[in-house]
């Protein structure tokens, strides 16, 4: 008898970016990944999807360099057709992938509500806190 898979089914073959975005930018796409129930990099990533949809959007005057005081970056995986798109992007602008994924992140919030996506479930009680283990 086979042998049933065990986890979530796989979204396809994913590559590795690490999007760059200011702080409140940051604090806009936490709350949204809460409000969904996503996973931040689940939600950045869709993020970036919505942004290369609207790629025409992007200001012309992309920083080169942003302060790591004044911003935050995080490990997101996306499909390999937008990582193309986005490489693309950066190449043309000369900037680096983390700044244009960045910059898509935060167009993607702009057009948010075009987001698909699951609803979040309603659950009745609260979870108890986790315990460390000793």
């Amino acid at each position: 008898m086979a042998r049933r898979p065990t986890g979530r089914p796989s979204k396809g073959p994913r590559a590795v970016v690490l999007p760059r975005v200011l702080l409140a930018d940051d604090r806009a796409l936490k709350a949204l990944a809460a409000a969904r129930g996503w996973y931040v990099s689940e939600t950045a990533a869709k993020l970036i999807n919505v942004g290369l949809q609207h790629a025409a959007e992007l200001p012309d005057d992309l920083p080169r360099r942003v302060a790591a005081t004044e911003s935050t970056d995080f490990t997101a995986r996306i499909p390999l057709s937008d990582n193309t798109l986005l490489r693309s992007i950066a190449s043309e602008r000369d900037r680096s992938i983390s700044l244009v994924a960045g910059a898509l992140v935060k167009l993607g919030l702009r057009h948010r509500n075009e987001l698909l996506g699951q609803i979040p479930a309603q659950y009745d009680h609260l979870e108890q806190r986790l315990t460390k283990a000793s």
